[in-house]
């Protein structure tokens, strides 16, 4: 099965297990809480392929909302939402590529910067409280819907150019942390954790070589519980 498919069957499992955990959520006793996030990131991008080395990482950021079901409990939740992530990195081509319909020589480096809409879907189980604090480890996946694309060269073939035909538009990859919620009262926390994402498919699509590029991203995940 090559990555296309694979992606399009990962994709329909996850928006299946999606649809059925908000059903199944509304149709018990819960309650339901909402998290504004904002989270530094240090990002970056692993070729998979030989032809191909891994480059400079990137500083990012990451924002919006995510829900907590809570279902039985208050320690344990599905947790999904929706926030805007910027990722980047560079990649070394060792060989001669053709990148967004222009000829680039052996050893020419390209700095990608991505912006994404993320929705997560992760179980997250937390401890019990002690001096007002408890901890929460979360696991999960994350899916990447690409909203914008541009890359420069080391060449100086391009700069900031929009690059929309190689990158993938649709990944879906891993979702793992965890941190700590601190209670203001009133069911209001402060939370700060480290979060790791990583996608599991290939997001270039330069026809040229074939790299296998990761993304990657390891952010500070700070919000207000509400």
């Amino acid at each position: 099965m090559n990555d296309d498919l694979k992606l399009i069957a990962m994709k329909k499992l996850f928006l299946i297990s999606l649809l059925l955990g908000i059903y199944s959520l509304t149709m018990a006793q819960r309650i339901v809480s909402f998290t504004f996030i904002t989270s530094p990131q240090i990002t970056w991008m692993n070729s998979g392929s030989n032809q191909v080395s891994n480059g400079v990482s990137h500083l990012g950021f990451d924002y919006g909302v995510e829900g907590d079901f809570y279902y039985g409990s208050d320690r344990y939740s599905i947790t999904t939402g929706l926030t805007v992530s910027s990722i980047g990195g560079s990649l070394r081509y060792k060989v001669p590529v053709t990148f967004s319909d222009k000829a680039l020589p052996a050893g020419t480096s390209v700095d990608y910067s991505l912006r994404y809409l993320e929705i997560p879907l992760v179980l997250k189980l937390r401890s019990k409280e002690f001096t007002r604090t408890r901890l929460f480890a979360q696991f999960g996946l994350n899916s990447w819907i690409n909203i914008k694309a541009k890359a420069s060269t080391s060449d100086n073939s391009f700069s900031n150019e929009t690059i929309d035909g190689e990158v993938r538009h649709l990944n879906i990859g891993l979702n793992v942390g965890g941190g700590i919620e601190y209670d203001l009262g009133n069911k209001n926390y402060l939370t700060a954790g480290l979060i790791y994402t990583g996608s599991f498919f290939d997001a270039t699509t330069n026809q040229t070589v074939t790299d296998n590029t990761t993304l990657n991203s390891l952010r500070l995940r700070l919000g207000f519980v509400f």
